[in-house]
């Protein structure tokens, strides 16, 4: 049975749902129960209503979450009062359709995914919730028997999706049980940021089948260079001189650190899964105008990922 939300309509101040539990979702569903927090996992098929998470650490750790499944006419009416977001992008608006009826002028809507976009989608679904938008660094593998493994503990920035919104009083949670997570009156910087970022490192591991730091030398190191001098010609297009000049040492630092992982795109493909490309190149191509600046070997990706994708996928 849901957990009791009174007769008022409203929805409960200390619970969240997350909608989206893979690897990056049941990591942070494991770290808002940390912090005493009363978390459900939402998934789209009927499914146990009990789940049971380790974090690969020292010790080990293990967490139990209830289960509902988002097609159950037995939560319709129980209003939700915390979302958190964590699906692919393109599959945003299909997962908040899901959950609509549940949504109330008095949740939260964080919505916590790669690309750009997405609140456009999202706010014609929410009915009036606030939306809250984010970013993390944080890796994370989740393996078939649900056993989390944790790849770095990152950073994590959130923002109202309205510029100027300050921290509500449940981000106090967050602080408590994210490593480096901060808050930011302006998360629409921040997000275009990792958007150029993601832009550069994701098509060209995925298309090469490389790991994040075979970019910094050869042979592709050049090919690195002219994708960053294109998308710095996006922002510079829309009038993000700053987010520009700092491309470069963004992409050298996180290839870098992250030199023996695969990113989230290439692991897509490699393994028949629909990318998010259009959510972060599709998206910056198309967000300067109709006259954008030539960006041949971008356009050249975003072209080949969008054919390497399975057939039936887009």
């Amino acid at each position: 049975m849901p957990q009791s939300l009174g007769n008022t309509g409203r929805a409960a101040v200390s619970d969240w749902h997350v909608l989206g539990a893979g690897a990056i979702g049941s990591l942070f569903a494991c770290r808002l129960q940390d912090a005493g927090v009363h978390v459900t996992l939402l998934t789209r098929h009927d499914a146990s209503s009990q789940r049971k998470l380790k974090i690969a650490s020292d010790p080990p750790r293990t967490y139990r979450f209830h289960q509902q499944s988002i097609s159950a006419s037995e939560y319709h009416g129980t209003p939700i009062a915390h979302l958190l977001v964590c699906t692919k992008a393109w599959a945003v608006a299909d997962a908040l359709s899901a959950v609509t009826l549940r949504l109330v002028p008095d949740s939260t809507v964080v919505i916590l995914c790669n690309g750009m976009g997405l609140a456009e989608k999202a706010l014609p679904l929410i009915n009036g919730a606030s939306l809250v938008l984010g970013s993390t660094t944080a890796g994370c593998r989740l393996s078939a028997d649900d056993e989390l493994i944790p790849a770095g503990a990152g950073r994590t920035d959130l923002g109202g999706y309205r510029a100027g919104m300050a921290a509500p009083t449940w981000f106090t949670h967050w602080q408590m049980s994210v490593p480096e997570c901060r808050w930011r009156t302006d998360i629409h910087a921040t997000l275009l940021a990792k958007v150029a970022l993601n832009a550069v490192i994701n098509p060209l591991t995925a298309l090469h089948r490389v790991e994040n730091g075979a970019l910094l030398s050869a042979p592709l190191s050049n090919d690195t260079q002219q994708v960053i001098a294109e998308v710095q010609a996006l922002l510079v297009a829309g009038g993000a001189h700053h987010t520009a000049a700092e491309l470069p040492e963004r992409v050298r630092a996180v290839c870098e650190q992250t030199a023996c992982n695969h990113s989230s795109m290439r692991v897509d493909l490699d393994t028949g899964r629909r990318t998010e490309i259009e959510a972060i190149v599709g998206w910056l191509l198309r967000s300067v105008g109709p006259r954008p600046p030539e960006t041949p070997l971008l356009s050249k990706a975003y072209q080949a990922i969008c054919r390497a994708e399975p057939s039936g996928k887009r």
